[in-house]
């Protein structure tokens, strides 16, 4: 098993914490132990991992092949955005055992919690409520999952009115519904602003 294969089971087990640029996930990191942010295009795939908000280690993989620790934090652009996950910081270390960076200031920026923010708006997750039917009837106990790829960000229940809600950042979700009758619904959500309302009606659905 590869360094990212480890690093790809880690995040499947954490708390995902959302979309984040650059010199946003210190900001967001320092409000954990411990956080990894991943980036992937299909052609490079960059990796950084924070302890208490400052950035410990780095992994940059293309076609070319694998580098760790300094070498790989020169090739990361910061224009990239990343999928940032909480971690247990006990995790983070025994990553960073394999890919520590020694040079900070490699770092663009000196990507830090320390940074003070500089005009610009900090994101905000919105909230997205799903309403499950069924013949215009609302499924009380709907068993609905939030996926990102193939992680798994949230799951719930819906109450008796057949609604449930996630706070979710901006972007691309897969959407899993199992009703009480066994059926299972998947589909994709594209979610932008404060707050998005679906109307699912098992086996179709309306976009209100």
């Amino acid at each position: 098993m590869d360094i990212m294969d480890v690093i790809n089971e880690i995040l499947g087990q954490s708390r995902y914490l959302g979309s984040c640029a650059y010199f946003e996930m210190a900001e967001q990191a320092q409000n954990e132990e411990g956080a990894i942010g991943v980036f992937v295009d299909g052609k490079r795939n960059s990796t950084i991992l924070y302890s208490g908000g400052e950035p410990l280690g780095a992994i940059y993989l293309d076609e070319m092949g694998g580098l760790y620790g300094d070498p790989a934090v020169l090739k990361i652009r910061d224009s990239d955005e990343y999928d940032l996950y909480a971690v247990d910081n006990r995790v983070v270390e025994l990553v960073v055992a394999r890919c520590r960076v020694f040079h900070k200031n490699y770092f663009s920026r000196h990507l830090s919690s320390a940074l003070p923010e500089i005009g610009g708006v900090r994101r905000m997750p919105g909230v997205l409520a799903l309403h499950i039917l069924r013949d215009d009837t609302a499924q009380e106990g709907a068993r609905v999952s939030v996926r990102k790829g193939r992680h798994v960000l949230a799951n719930d229940t819906t109450t008796g009115d057949g609604q449930v809600s996630f706070k979710l950042f901006n972007g691309t979700y897969d959407i899993l519904v199992a009703d009480s009758t066994g059926e299972v619904a998947t589909f994709m959500v594209d979610f932008k602003g404060e707050r998005s309302e679906l109307f699912i009606e098992m086996g179709g659905v309306t976009d209100v």
